[in-house]
Formats: C-alpha cells, sequence, structure tokens
C-alpha cells in the first residue's frame, strides 16, 4: 500500500513539474531572433483549422517550443561544454581546434553538382568567348590541419582542387600556392571566411596571374572588436572570445561607390552600420545582395565582373584599387541574364569557396 501510494504521488509530482515548466516556458517573452545562432526563431504556429488539421500543426509546434525554450542558449552552451570535457573532438561538425578555433569539417560532397558547375562556367566562356578567372578557396580544415584535433577527418581538399584546375585547362585558374598558401592564421577563428590576410594572399594571386603587376600597398585598422562568425554560431562554443573587423585601406588616394539592385547607393565599399549587428563581417560590401557594383576613381582602364559567394566580399579593399568597375553576382539571389553585363568587361572572374563552388546548385542560373 505504501508503495502505491509512494508510486502514484511521485507520478502527480513528475507531471505537475512537466506541466508547470511546460506553461511556464509557453507563457515566457519571447524573442525573434538569436544572437548566438544568428538566425530568426520559428514564430507560433497558427491556430486556425486548416491549419490545426493540415498535418503541419505538430511539426510547427515542435520548431517553435523548441526554438523558444527557456535559456535556450544556455542548454547550447552546456551541450557544447559538456561534449568538449567528455573528449569529443567537435560538436555540430564543428572541431573544437588549437587556439580557440572552430573549424567545419568538411565530409562530403556532391560530384554531380561540382561537374555541372564545372561544365556550365566552360559552357559559358566558349559561349561568349572569354576567358574565366577561377580562385577556388580552400577552407579553414584544409589550410589549418596542423591546428585540428587529433581524429580529424575531411575531403583532401588539396587534391580535389587540383582535379577542378585540370578541368579548367583552357581557363585561367589562379593557384593559391607557393608565396600565397594560406595557413590558420588567414582565416578567422570563428568564422567559415579567410581574414584580412587570407583575402590579401588571393589579391596577389590575382596581381601574379590576372592583372600581371606587383600588388598595390595596403594599410588597416580596427574597425570593431568582438566579431564572432558562422562557426561560433553553430558549434555552441559561445564561450570563444571575439576577434577583430578590420578596414582595409590603399595608400594611394581612393574612393569608391556601392550600388545595389535592392537598396539605396553607398558612398563606401564599408557600411559601417553592420557594425552594430551580429554578423559583422557584412560590414564588407554590406553583405549580400544579387547585385552589387562598385565603381572607383582608380582610372586603370580596366572593369570586371564577378561570379562570387561571399568569400570575394573582404576580397573587394584590395580588389577595387585595380578597376575603375566591379560588378558581383551572387546567382542565389541574381537570376537575369548574366551574358548582359558583358559588355565593357575586361576580366571576368569566378571566386567561390570550395564548399560552395562544390556544392551550390545556384550556378544553373549562369546565361
Amino acid at each position: 500500500m505504501k508503495d502505491k501510494v509512494l508510486h502514484s504521488i511521485t507520478i502527480f509530482c513528475f507531471t505537475a513539474l512537466i506541466s508547470v515548466f511546460s506553461v511556464w516556458n509557453a507563457l515566457a517573452p519571447k524573442e525573434t531572433v538569436s544572437w548566438n545562432e544568428n538566425r530568426t526563431l520559428a514564430k507560433a504556429p497558427s491556430l486556425e483549422p486548416a491549419h490545426l488539421f493540415g498535418g503541419k500543426f505538430d511539426d510547427d509546434f515542435e520548431s517553435w517550443f523548441s526554438d523558444h525554450f527557456m535559456y535556450r542558449d544556455f542548454w547550447i552552451e552546456l551541450k557544447a561544454m559538456v561534449r568538449k570535457a567528455s573528449l569529443f573532438i567537435e560538436n555540430n561538425d564543428i572541431y573544437f581546434a588549437k587556439d580557440e578555433r572552430l573549424i567545419s569539417r568538411y565530409g562530403s560532397t556532391s560530384t554531380e553538382t561540382l561537374q555541372a558547375n564545372i561544365d556550365l562556367i566552360q559552357e559559358f566562356s566558349e559561349e561568349h568567348g572569354i576567358r574565366t578567372n577561377i580562385l577556388i578557396v580552400p577552407g579553414a580544415v584544409s589550410s589549418a590541419k596542423d591546428t585540428l584535433p587529433r581524429g580529424a577527418c575531411d575531403i583532401d581538399q588539396a587534391k580535389m582542387i587540383e582535379e577542378i584546375k585540370a578541368e579548367f585547362a583552357d581557363q585561367n585558374f589562379i593557384p593559391l600556392d607557393n608565396e600565397n598558401t594560406l595557413s590558420a592564421e588567414n582565416y578567422f577563428r570563428t568564422d567559415h571566411h579567410w581574414n584580412e590576410s587570407g583575402s590579401y594572399l588571393g589579391y596577389r594571386a590575382i596581381c601574379e596571374h590576372v592583372l600581371h603587376k606587383e600588388p598595390e600597398n595596403f594599410t588597416k585598422e580596427p574597425a570593431a572588436e568582438g566579431f564572432v562568425g558562422t562557426m561560433y554560431s553553430k558549434s555552441g562554443a559561445f564561450w570563444t572570445r571575439g576577434e577583430t573587423i578590420y578596414t582595409i585601406l590603399p595608400e594611394k588616394n581612393f574612393s569608391a561607390r556601392l550600388s545595389f539592385d535592392d537598396r539605396e547607393p553607398m558612398d563606401s565599399i564599408y557600411s559601417s552600420s553592420r557594425l552594430q549587428e551580429k554578423d559583422k563581417y557584412t560590414y564588407y560590401i554590406d553583405g549580400n545582395h544579387p547585385l552589387t557594383k562598385i565603381t572607383t576613381n582608380v582610372n586603370s582602364g580596366r572593369k570586371a565582373l564577378i561570379l562570387k559567394d561571399s568569400f570575394s566580399h573582404i576580397l573587394m579593399p584590395y580588389l577595387a584599387a585595380e578597376y575603375d568597375e566591379i560588378t558581383l553576382i551572387d546567382l542565389r539571389y541574381y537570376h537575369q541574364p548574366v551574358s548582359d553585363l558583358l559588355e565593357g568587361i575586361t576580366d571576368f572572374y569566378v571566386i567561390y569557396s570550395l564548399d560552395n563552388f562544390a556544392d551550390d546548385p545556384s550556378i544553373a542560373f549562369l546565361r
């Protein structure tokens, strides 16, 4: 009898605790954006009959409840801390590397998408009689191997890039090797992008293999502290310290103007208002836009058209010092004929990180 009473009390207390906690969690103030995760949180599901009985309510409620779970960031960080303390080498496919580096693993790729992207660029080049300058940037997991934890295993990116290079034998494939070889110090510690020193090596390679000139001289000044990027958000390692975002300035007299197809123009290649946001990397050319045009006072007689992902953004402070005009196209958002933009172009580029180049199906919009 005593055991039965104790069992009933236990069930009652447990049920009451779960009920109170669930109601408390449901009624607590809700955020719309997770700063640490750098994403918009799920909205509360609609209670209209069509939605309640349409088959999606359960999934939407689960997403909403999970996104707004009380002290969510605490639990995310705690999970990452426990995994690290338990000697796991990663969390959510982000390696805990040396020097507080957070490095994304690159375990697989789509060979079909990669080959399709190579073929599309070759066909575009042949159809329009242009030679394409191709710069493929490896990820930190390839260039920072000496910082990876024991047991880290990833695609051989150097081999993969060599195989891509062989496919573009009739184009101008820009190598990142010899004096321009990337290392751990050329990437942000908490973000997947290369940093100002890494993009300078890319610029120097372009000067050598495309422009056939010595690079210009630049200085850099701190623009903001505390930048934490995509690897910080995905890993849950919210204890990791931030780093510096720099303004990159050519020593010669220089001015530039940005114009877009989806917002008002700017009289700088830097967007200072973005430094107030979590993703401070968007300081460079105001982040992602379908079409971005940079107009400068360089007077070099050169105009460039660049198909790109976001790795090109931090390269622009250097490359803009070489061109009268640069037009950047992001095929994830720009679905107009790229061929309409070729008039007057002296240099055509494809600048991508390796993982995006291999896996991004939006290059199919190239036409």
